[in-house]
């Protein structure tokens, strides 16, 4: 090989390299930007990762996995089916938050919304069903024996404490997280929309993150 032949080849394999570089910080600098496109979600590009493993109970009384929930995008909330406020709020408004997707935007993917009872104690599978059916169509709750669903709220970063009953009263308060997790077709965890929620909010910032999804 010739000294001009090699140094050709030295230019070339700088020029792949600079145009290599390029292209990867500006894949990086785009999918960084998401979050400045964001009204209320924060996208987790950089820290998503698959569910943890889990095996629920839905609502239907069927075996509820992370298999259950591939090939579709899920909106998670985990809350009580006797939650006096925040509970029915959210669950309302990500039921608004689906139809202006199917219906004002045209989404054709399959959107579930996912309600996690942190009250297994009381919320059996028939009133979870009668509860979350009234919120969404899309809208299925999901439950399980203490011992299995501790763990879970536990991989999932979600607070979920007991209250003491009132006196002379056997009704209680379950404290909990407020946030709604939303879960890619690989569920993956792609972003969480802290409260308070907004409807049109959530669904704009869906179709930003649904965007760059590959």
């Amino acid at each position: 090989m010739n000294a001009i032949n090699k140094a050709l080849l030295i230019i070339l394999a700088i020029a792949i390299s600079i145009g290599l570089g390029i292209y990867a910080s500006g894949k990086k600098f785009a999918l960084g930007d998401i979050n400045q496109q964001l009204t209320q979600a924060t996208y987790l590009y950089d820290q998503q990762k698959a569910i943890a493993d889990f095996t629920l109970i839905d609502h239907n009384n069927n075996s509820f996995t992370p298999e259950s929930i591939k090939g579709m995008w899920t909106f998670w909330f985990f809350g009580f089916t006797h939650c006096p406020d925040i509970c029915p709020i959210t669950l309302g408004t990500l039921s608004a938050t689906v139809n202006r997707l199917k219906t004002k935007h045209n989404i054709e993917d399959e959107i579930k919304i996912i309600f996690v009872s942190v009250d297994p104690e009381r919320d059996e599978v028939a009133k979870l069903k009668t509860y979350t059916s009234a919120f969404s169509e899309h809208a299925l709750g999901v439950t399980a024996a203490p011992e299995q669903l501790a763990p879970f709220l536990k991989n999932m970063g979600i607070i979920a404490i007991k209250q003491s009953p009132k006196p002379e009263s056997s009704d209680y308060l379950v404290d909990h997280s407020s946030s709604i997790f939303l879960i890619a077709p690989d569920t993956g965890i792609s972003a969480f929309f802290g409260a308070p929620h907004n409807a049109e909010d959530i669904a704009q910032d869906f179709l930003t993150i649904q965007k760059f999804y590959p």
